[in-house]
């Protein structure tokens, strides 16, 4: 390879770099939003692209940066005039790149306002894209935040972000936020395989399938771990490769695993997984792989439907069926997820998974031994003095209960743009069906509908016994937490029945249109901080009693 090809070659995330709004994965809703405002000529002034890494914010900004500035936009930018084809080429004056993880200062931030009022080169707007945005100092954003609140008609801003928390709130309220969500796997699976069909490189699916799982959602971290195992093999991609490059185990190594940890080979499992681990597994991956087979035969006992599985064959599936009892199994999954969580705050991994493998020995000890003592009680029951029921109280659960004034005050206050954003914890709801710590927040929402978003608050509609359950305190805190968590949306929800839907619409009708869209207040929850624990801690928090193991 001469020296022009070696600098000529380009990694795989950017050799397939969405070029278009048409390529980007996973972000449908985002696309859509800034398609149409560019269409109707309503450009902000001031974007937030937030979410996690990979997901397409970069390029999502690059493309709207080139869209705006198109001279024959028609839902996609033409690539043919003189903005488009700077773009193109990567030297376009009017769009400007910062990257704000190593130009944080004020200086730097500076240097961005005494440009801002010099109108455009080339195009119909100069653009700053800062990436990584919440890098920047506390004197970097005051000193941009005047420049944010009253740009010039000429200048459009987009911040990227991975951590919009540590935006300061008087920047994230002039900005438009769009939350980018995790792409889900079948989307990263079939661009992996369009990657590698243009490249011309024969593939196991298999083995496409569990690099789309090891990306986590981020598309770009897809194309990384695959140019990772084409440089290890660039004539196929093989599942066996994959595992080998990546310390994988196999899915019969980890069912093996799984039963002996059941049969009481403890043993055996912690020599076995030392081993693994001596030869460069991945605990945290391995970890993972046992909860979704823990959750695919969860799923097959319940539904019976091959097609639902990711891990596991029908068959593979029964089997753990057959040797493990669903209790044992949703005890299971709650200690695989509850280790996997604390993976980042703990420096051995290894040591705590194996406690946690002990724990679950131990939980089907204590299982078989009731099973055991309940046998003998029916076979020889003893004769024992009636016990008096005791009168349990059960404890009252205080319910939000918004008023009719209050709703009707958020409706007047509702935005269709606002909706649609928030319109992705539905599109995304279906990740959720099977996580055993997340489930009860998808059968909370199955079935009903969002009816309105304001800046604050969101009302969903669905059954009279669902908007009761959502509007009871306790779940309603969990419900604030989990959508702020998961989608970055931090807004109070609020739940109506039919009956009252009907009604909020009567009253909407009879408001005055000049009287419509009047703020208001809407108190949230507060977020508890995360208080960081000793090692003592973690450990007992995690495994209490089980640090003692019986001989």
């Amino acid at each position: 390879m001469s020296y022009n090809e070696y600098m000529a070659y380009q990694v795989l995330y950017r050799t397939y770099r969405p070029s278009k709004f048409s390529e980007v994965v996973g972000q449908d809703y985002i696309v859509k939003t800034l398609v149409n405002a560019i269409r109707n000529n309503k450009i902000a002034h001031a974007y937030l692209f937030a979410g996690p890494r990979g997901t397409g914010k970069t390029s999502v900004a690059k493309l709207f940066a080139k869209a705006i500035n198109c001279e024959n936009f028609n839902e996609e930018a033409c690539d043919e005039c003189p903005d488009c084809k700077a773009y193109l080429e990567g030297n376009h004056p009017d769009i400007i790149e910062l990257d704000a993880a190593s130009n944080n200062g004020v200086d730097d931030v500076r240097q961005i306002i005494e440009q801002v009022p010099y109108a455009p080169l080339l195009g119909k707007y100069k653009v700053y894209i800062i990436d990584e945005v919440h890098m920047l100092t506390a004197q970097a954003f005051n000193a941009l935040l005047k420049t944010i609140e009253e740009p010039p008609a000429h200048v459009i801003f987009i911040f990227a972000t991975t951590d919009p928390q540590k935006v300061i709130p008087t920047v994230l309220s002039r900005c438009q936020r769009y939350n980018f969500s995790k792409i889900n796997l079948y989307e990263i699976k079939k661009r992996t395989m369009k990657i590698l069909e243009e490249e011309k490189i024969p593939y196991e699916e298999k083995a496409v399938e569990e690099i789309a799982r090891m990306a986590e959602g981020g598309m770009r971290d897809a194309l990384s771990l695959l140019e990772q195992c084409l440089a290890y093999n660039p004539e196929k991609l093989t599942l066996e490769d994959v595992e080998h490059i990546f310390g994988l185990t196999s899915v019969p190594e980890e069912t093996e695993l799984y039963l002996e940890i059941h049969e009481n080979k403890i043993s055996e499992v912690i020599t076995k997984l030392r081993g693994m681990y001596g030869q460069g597994m991945d605990t945290k991956r391995l970890a993972v792989d046992l909860l979704e087979i823990v959750k695919d035969a969860l799923i097959y006992s319940d539904q019976g439907k091959e097609s639902l599985l990711t891990r596991l064959t029908a068959g593979e599936a029964q089997q753990l069926i057959n040797a493990v009892s669903l209790e044992t199994m949703l005890e299971d999954a709650k200690n695989l997820e509850e280790v996997i969580s604390r993976e980042k705050q703990n420096s051995s991994f290894l040591a705590y998974l194996e406690l946690c493998l002990i724990k679950m020995a131990k939980n089907t000890r204590k299982a078989t031994t009731v099973k055991k003592t309940v046998k003998e009680e029916k076979e020889e029951p003893k004769k024992e003095e009636p016990v008096p029921e005791e009168t349990v109280e059960e404890p009252v659960s205080f319910v939000v209960e918004p008023e009719t004034n209050f709703l009707l005050a958020i409706l007047l206050d509702a935005n269709k743009d606002l909706k649609i954003a928030d319109q992705i914890i539905y599109n995304k709801l279906d990740l959720y069906a099977y996580e055993p710590e997340k489930r009860k927040f998808y059968q909370l929402l199955i079935g009903t509908e969002l009816f309105a978003s304001n800046k604050d608050a969101i009302i969903v509609c669905g059954s009279t016994s669902q908007a009761a359950s959502i509007n009871t305190k306790a779940m309603n805190e969990e419900l604030y937490r989990f959508i702020n968590k998961e989608f970055g949306i931090d807004k109070m929800i609020f739940a109506i029945d039919q009956e009252k839907k009907k009604e909020l619409i009567e009253l909407y009708k009879k408001v005055p249109p000049d009287e419509r869209n009047r703020p208001v207040y809407v108190e949230k929850y507060k977020l508890d901080e995360v208080k960081e624990e000793t090692p003592e801690e973690k450990l007992y928090g995690l495994f209490g009693d089980t640090l003692k193991v019986e001989e």
